[in-house]
């Protein structure tokens, strides 16, 4: 697994991608065939709230990915979008919405 790390590459994820929603996250899925590992970005606007929010949302769901790792394998581009609700949310409510989500995308 790698991160997204350039606006080169989100833009790669907005412009051609398949959406799946959730309650606490949306995710933009692209299909890579060629790669061998799973890349993903993380987005946290200012509408999730202020630094400290938005750096505990991105925070959780890295450790969710550390956690799920032996899964996320595959040539899946995917950009994890945090909504409102998700600075609010507890740890089990982010694992679940996240398992959810990464079940449809990597399907």
């Amino acid at each position: 697994m790698r991160f997204i790390t350039s606006s080169k590459g989100y833009n790669k994820v907005y412009q051609n991608n398949r959406k799946f929603y959730g309650r606490l996250f949306n995710f933009l899925a692209q299909s890579e065939p060629e790669e061998e590992l799973i890349s993903v970005g993380i987005v946290a606007s200012r509408k999730v709230g202020n630094a400290v929010a938005r750096n505990l949302v991105k925070r959780r769901v890295k450790a969710f990915l550390r956690e799920q790792q032996v899964w996320l394998t595959g040539g899946k581009n995917i950009v994890i979008i945090a909504k409102q609700s998700a600075s609010q949310a507890d740890w089990t409510a982010v694992s679940q919405d996240l398992t959810d989500l990464f079940k449809q995308a990597l399907l």
